[in-house]
């Protein structure tokens, strides 16, 4: 039955990165994890958007401005209080239930130029060590909005998975920050290898001057 139960929890991870916003390009493929959370089964609801309750908006700016530093913030503006409760749960590390993927998926279904839905669920990704995931939430959520892009967590979540894998991970990392980025992504760069190699992280030095050879082209 547990088996069972993430298979199906899965598989509404899955729908939402094939289906979800894109440029109308090729599918988005399949990423093999497995979920921790229970199948959705609440009917879908078009959600309201309201105003956030004065607290919850107080904390969710005090957790978000510890987390992300200066950078847009899309979060700014009102949004349905459901959004706006499991905003503030990933910037606090907490994972979000199979209702709240699923009520973020219905959102994003019916607001096809909102980055917002896949931008937590890239943060949840994160937060679960899902990077495979989270790459491709962070690509549906650029396409969706070319905003998303200027997030503060964005590009330093893509440059971490980008210095930690070799394979798919990495080509896709490496894609969509050609694609979002392409030489404004250079200086950043240069910050993460000096890390990596401040760090003696010698695998994390050769995948990032990789990928800065691949967008500078030297």
């Amino acid at each position: 039955m547990t088996a069972v139960i993430a298979l199906v929890a899965f598989a509404v991870m899955i729908v939402w990165v094939m289906i979800g916003p894109s440029d109308g390009g090729e599918d988005e493929p399949v990423v093999e994890q497995e979920s921790e959370v229970a199948p959705a089964v609440a009917a879908a609801q078009d959600p309201v958007p309201a105003k956030k309750p004065a607290a919850l908006a107080e904390a969710e700016a005090a957790a978000e401005g510890a987390a992300q530093g200066d950078g847009v913030d899309l979060f700014a503006g009102e949004m349905p209080d459901f959004m706006a409760e499991y905003h503030l749960r990933v910037l606090q590390k907490k994972k979000l239930g199979a209702h709240m993927q699923k009520e973020l998926y219905n959102w994003g279904q019916e607001n096809k130029s909102d980055a917002r839905p896949q931008l937590i669920l890239a943060w949840d990704s994160m937060n679960r060590d899902w990077e495979g995931i989270a790459v491709r939430m962070y690509r549906i959520a650029y396409r969706a909005d070319n905003r998303a892009k200027d997030d503060p967590t964005m590009l330093r979540d893509l440059l971490k998975i980008a210095a930690k894998y070799d394979r798919t991970e990495y080509r896709e990392t490496v894609a969509i920050i050609k694609e979002a980025y392409g030489e404004e992504a250079l200086p950043r760069i240069d910050e993460a290898i000096a890390k990596h190699r401040a760090e003696k992280n010698s695998a994390g030095v050769d995948r990032l001057q990789r990928l800065k050879t691949s967008i500078s082209g030297s």
